[in-house]
């Protein structure tokens, strides 16, 4: 167990006790047990807001809405066409307050654009910003990414493998992705740098001042 982060993280003895009981608690076998250690609990937001988004959508195109856009905070998803003419989606920069809102705009139709990053969920403490996504291995939050970007028909798995290609880093993201078959993803790492897959790279039109580096 770890004391939510309110104004200042866990200490190191939290983290490892929380470490710990992960360690120890069985492993999801896809059957209807879950079975966490005591004071562990299951937490569904990794894909949860996907899996609504899409549910939304379905339930919207069977009420006669085919063309619709549901954003649950960084997990968005459309049907259709605006009008006659796609969605047309701005992927937020990480550090939009440096005075650059957006890192690039995409034309989307039948798809879910989903993005994890630091900079909604977090605390500043001591000079040092303390994301909400956690590394399992470690207890402590994945660093070296600042934001995940992922473009999929399936808005569950774009929700679900984003938080997993954050936790995997610069140097595992793109071989996860191509495990996972993910064409589409962006990140941005806590240097700045912008890497983007062909695929996606293809479809985006940078904001001004923006430069891509191209990942195959």
């Amino acid at each position: 167990y770890v004391t939510r982060l309110r104004d200042h993280p866990p200490q190191k003895p939290e983290i490892a006790l929380a470490v710990a009981a992960l360690e120890a608690s069985p492993r999801y076998d896809g059957s209807g047990f879950y079975g966490p250690a005591p004071a562990i609990t299951w937490d569904f937001g990794a894909i949860a807001k996907g899996y609504c988004v899409d549910q939304a959508l379905d339930r919207l195109g069977k009420a006669g809405f085919p063309d619709a856009i549901v954003d649950a905070g960084g997990n968005l998803a459309v049907r259709g066409l605006k009008g006659n003419q796609p969605w047309r989606i701005a992927i937020r920069h990480p550090r939009a307050e440096a005075g650059i809102p957006f890192l690039a705009t995409l034309d989307a139709s039948n798809e879910a654009v989903n993005t994890h990053g630091d900079y909604e969920r977090h605390i500043d403490f001591q000079g040092h910003r303390y994301g909400h996504i956690l590394n399992p291995a470690s207890g402590y939050p994945a660093e070296s990414l600042i934001s995940v970007t992922v473009v999929d028909a399936d808005g569950t798995l774009a929700d679900g493998a984003g938080a997993a290609l954050f936790v995997a880093g610069t140097n595992g993201w793109r071989a996860l992705a191509d495990r996972l078959h993910l064409l589409q993803v962006l990140v941005v790492d806590r240097d700045g740098r912008i890497s983007v897959t062909p695929a996606l790279a293809r479809r985006l039109t940078p904001a001004s001042g923006i430069q891509f580096g191209i990942v195959n």
